[in-house]
Parts: C-alpha cells; structure tokens; sequence
C-alpha cells in the first residue's frame, strides 16, 4: 500500500504506531542505566559485567541495523514490525522474571535486537507515507523519538528505583509494549515493496564482526585505551568492516547498498549526524556526571537540572521539522552548530563547583535546542536526496553512522574527564571539574567542525 491509497486516518494510525513502538525501544536502551547498582547487588557482580546490559543492547542494535535495508526488501511493513515488536515484548518479559544475571543480558540483547529493526523501519515508513514536500514534519516527529528518549530516561528510571525495585522497570514497560503489539498487529499496513532479493551470509558475519567488534574494542578501551585486547578488538573490526563495504560494491544485491554515499548532500549530511548525535549524547551523559562528582549534588537535583533541557529538546524537535519545510535544513544546522558551541564554550569557561542551578539548565537547554535544529533537518535534507527506492538503505546507512560514530565520539570525549582527573593531585570534585571542562573544550571544537562542514550543504528551501 502507497501512500497515495491511504486515508488520513490510516496514516496517523501508522505514525502513532511507528512512532509509540519506536519509542519505548530507544527508551529502553536508557531506562535500566540507573537501577545497575541494585542489579550488581542483587545477582552479585561487578561494575565491568553489569555494563554488558548497555554494551549487549548497542551491540544487537549495530549488527541489526545493517540488515534493516535486506529486511524491508524481504518482508512486509506489517510482518516486520509485528516482529519487531514481539522481540521487545519477550525481551521485556525476560527482563521483568529473569532468575540470574544471564536471562537478564539475554532480555535486553533481544531488545536491542528490537531496537535495531524498528528505529530504521520508523523513519523509512515516515518517509514513504508523508510527500516530499512534509517531510520535515514526519522526521520532527521522529526526532521526538530519537532525541526525547535519551533525555528523560535517565531522569524517569530515578523516580522509578527510588521508590520500586528494579524490575519495576520491566513492569511497567510490559503493559504498554503488549498493547502496542495488539495495534501493530491489529492496524498495520505495508507501504514498503518487496523485492526480490538474496541474503549474503558473508556480509552478515563481515558486519557483526566489524561492528561488534569495534563496540566492544571501545568499551573495553574507555578504562585502558592502550590494552592489547582493545586495540586487537578493534583492529580485527575495523578490518571487517573494510572487508563488508567493499562486498558491498561487488554484490549485485548488496545488504546494505554503500552506493547512495556517492550522492554529496547524503555523505555530508551523513558526517554531520555524526557530529550532531556524539554531541546529544555526550552532553547529556557529562552534565549530570558534573552536578553528581563535581558539585557533590544529589541525582534528584541532576534530573531537575536537565528536565527544562529534556522539555526544550521535545518541543523543538517538533517544531523544527515544520521550520524545515518552509526553509530547508543548511540555515537550520548552521543555527544549531552555533547555539550548541555557545553552551559548550559557556560551561567551559563558566562552570564551577558553585555554579548555580539556572546557568547549568539553562545551558543545557540551549544545547538541546541546537541538537533538535540538527538532527532530524539534518537527516531529511540528506535522505530527500535520494530516490524513494533507495530510502530503506539510506536509513539504515544514516541509522548506522549515528549509532557507531555517536558511541565512538562520546568514548572519545568523555575520556578527557578521566584522563584529567587521574593526572591531577587536588581534591576529587576540582579533578573532576577539570576534567569535564576539558570535555566541554573537546565538544566546542566538535561543534565548530559541524559548523563549518554545514556551510557546505547546498541550500534546499522550498
């Protein structure tokens, strides 16, 4: 079904749909981070194992990505989404009875298998079932997905452990995700074609190889960058990855079709996301870590401290799409580069131990406006560039990017909070204001580097 045989009513009921399952999946991914200390307690860990419960959910999510754009050539909207919505349900069920520690990691890389069908599937069907000239509205309301999720888990997840046990996380996921099942079940409709197509073994292995491999190598890297094992990780992933894009352009049915990066405004648009998502996350990762270590504050006082922020982010997210069918995207990432290297900059010379709660919000709520004039414009400009039989493989090429680049960004950044801190003999709270300024420096040069690379989009207002 094209988008031209659906009903008003059709096309709302799919985007709420897309939009709802999409949600919770990335939600999810955020939403356990805060109950790990009642988990090591309670399955008896340490801090190096419970971390697998995030590394093994970005780890299903970088090996299913790749394979998002095969996918939707193999199956129908409806099959897929109903399929990956089940994945979510069972993981979720997992999570909530899991008797030992293993039953839980199998629980969220079920998830993250999830997570890997459904973020690219989201965008793809927005972009199918909304013209051209609305899709910049369609992709504001993924933005709300993309960017809201990660800010309010964090901040969610708190309330929820301060007054339940951990899995009530699970419990009150479970609920919404069997309705959500039902709807998608009940409701969805195929606005993707199938194709005939061949699956690659080789690929598949090249992929999980090289993208796991290089997750994996990063995060053992964030505690020793120079141990053997991490640089051996990630060279073997590197390699593979090397090895997959270069299949890629031998198969006549590639997996994921690397030829839509020889479109400019794609590759460009592609480097920027890049950019754009290492800066969300990491500046949404460094700010409460600021106000926890660093002003000795409590975590309910950090959650208060990024709430505005969280709000703004949502809002403009919105908004932002409807800005980008009127005007086109350059002026708006320009304009979100430069309110992003204001705040970055502003913490780096103005935050102290002392800094009051309205300079730190208030920051950070302009950085999170500077994310949302980005990221989804971003996206639909490069995405807009390609025919709409090459959509599902630019999702999941852009899908990709953001994810690796944006993981491998905060590594790098976030290191210069540890690498200064461990150099230094004051007391523990200045180390750690040193260290999170020199982050905050690192992530100014990021942002005037997608500055200057926004200059080079072409101009594309309406």
């Amino acid at each position: 079904m094209t988008r031209e045989f659906l009903s008003t009513t059709h096309r709302r009921l799919l985007v709420a749909i897309v939009l709802s399952s999409s949600f919770f999946s990335v939600l999810m991914q955020f939403l356990l981070i805060t109950a790990f200390p009642k988990i090591m307690d309670e399955f008896e860990i340490n801090a190096s194992q419970v971390q697998w419960l995030t590394t093994s959910f970005m780890l299903a999510i970088a090996i299913l990505i790749p394979m998002t754009a095969f996918l939707m050539d193999k199956f129908t909207t409806r099959t897929l989404m109903t399929s990956g919505m089940f994945l979510f349900f069972i993981g979720t069920l997992l999570g909530l009875f899991a008797p030992s520690f293993e039953v839980l990691l199998a629980g969220r890389i079920i998830q993250g298998m999830s997570s890997g069908i459904m973020m690219p599937l989201m965008q793809t069907v927005l972009f199918l079932v909304y013209p051209r000239e609305k899709r910049g509205y369609a992709m504001g309301l993924s933005g709300l997905v993309i960017n809201v999720a990660p800010a309010i888990g964090p901040p969610i997840s708190g309330i929820i452990i301060q007054h339940f046990e951990w899995r009530a996380i699970f419990l009150f996921t479970l609920p919404v995700a069997a309705i959500i099942l039902v709807f998608t079940y009940i409701f969805m409709q195929n606005v993707t074609e199938k194709r005939e197509t061949e699956i690659d073994i080789l690929s598949i292995l090249l992929s999980s190889i090289g993208f796991g491999g290089v997750l994996i190598g990063f995060s053992m890297a964030e505690s020793d960058f120079g141990r053997t094992s991490s640089i051996l990780t990630i060279s073997v992933g590197v390699i593979a990855i090397v090895l997959f894009a270069l299949r890629q352009f031998r198969l006549r049915q590639p997996i994921l079709d690397l030829r839509v990066l020889k479109v400019p405004i794609f590759a460009l648009s592609t480097v920027i996301t890049i950019i754009a998502f290492s800066l969300l996350i990491s500046i949404e990762t460094i700010i409460p870590m600021f106000v926890q270590n660093a002003q000795q504050l409590s975590p309910v006082y950090a959650g208060l401290v990024v709430a505005p922020g969280a709000l703004t982010l949502a809002i403009m997210s919105f908004f932002a799409g409807k800005i980008y069918d009127k005007h086109g995207g350059k002026i708006m990432t320009i304009l979100g580069f430069i309110l992003i290297s204001a705040a970055t900059i502003g913490y780096y010379f103005g935050a102290e131990t002392s800094s009051s709660f309205l300079f730190t919000s208030v920051l950070f709520a302009i950085s999170m406006a500077g994310v949302a004039f980005i990221n989804m414009p971003i996206m639909t400009a490069g995405i807009n560039g390609l025919p709409d039989s090459a959509i599902a493989h630019g999702t999941a090429i852009i899908n990709t990017a953001r994810q690796f680049g944006g993981s491998l960004g905060l590594t790098f950044i976030i290191s210069f909070i540890s690498k200064t801190a461990s150099g230094m003999e004051t007391s523990d709270s200045l180390q750690f204001l040193q260290g999170v300024k020199n982050a905050f420096l690192v992530a100014f040069i990021f942002s005037v580097t997608g500055l200057l690379l926004s200059l080079f989009m072409k101009r594309d207002r309406k």
